[in-house]
């Protein structure tokens, strides 16, 4: 797993006098396990976007271990994200007329790597995040549990770095913390990566690392003691 650093980072956005996203350093270590926190419009999505490769910084550099994605092609950082991210969006990018089951293989499929353990493994998700039925077309799931099949499809190809923006939003107290629980014992047993974007506090609290954003900036950078 590539450690993170981002250097001079800048997102501009036409209209804007200042940046949306300023942060001159951040570093992760390769298995560290971050929550970012803030009011809505502090820039945190912006960050997850940049982070994962879905935008470009106006400046500075993104690096993964030795690769600077915020100099790659959009289709050179699409292939990049492909191969090492599992994510997890607020909008979960579902596919109606598919299957929960069929929509946590989607990417596999696409990818050619889908086969009997991988859908096998796809089954098993779903019914550790408390989905009960992998046959139900997503259009017909209620929100909460389109959020779940989104977090299975993420986890499917054991990713070396998880980005979820909410991952807990849609979901009821119980179901919340089960699902917190999942990502961060996954991220643990694996050494993923794993970086979450969340107004959760019970989700925020179990992750060691903790930076929380303000117009644009990193206002507090906290690390619980071990």
């Amino acid at each position: 797993m590539p450690d993170l650093h981002l250097s001079g980072i800048q997102v501009l956005f036409p209209g804007l006098d200042a940046p949306a996203l300023h942060i001159p350093e951040l570093t992760l270590p390769a298995g560290g396990r971050l929550a970012v926190a803030g009011p809505s419009g502090s820039g945190k999505s912006t960050l997850v976007n940049v982070i994962a490769g879905l935008e470009r910084p106006s400046r500075g550099r993104v690096l993964w271990g030795g690769t600077d994605i915020a100099a790659l092609s959009e289709s050179a950082r699409d292939r990049w994200r492909g191969a090492n991210i599992g994510l997890v969006m607020q909008d979960f990018h579902l596919f109606p007329g598919l299957s929960a089951l069929e929509n946590v293989l989607l990417p596999a499929r696409l990818a050619r790597v889908a086969d009997r353990a991988m859908a096998d493994r796809a089954g098993e998700l779903l019914a550790e995040v408390g989905l009960t039925r992998p046959g139900q077309k997503v259009e017909t799931l209620s929100r909460g549990e389109m959020q779940r099949v989104a977090v299975a499809r993420a986890l499917l190809r054991q990713p070396g770095v998880i980005v979820a923006d909410e991952p807990t939003a849609s979901l009821d107290p119980a179901n919340a913390a089960a699902l917190g629980a999942l990502l961060d014992g996954l991220a643990q047993r694996t050494g993923a990566t794993l970086i979450v974007v969340s107004h959760d506090p019970g989700l925020i609290a179990r992750l060691p690392r903790r930076i929380a954003l303000a117009g644009g900036l990193i206002r507090d950078d906290t690390e619980r003691a071990a």
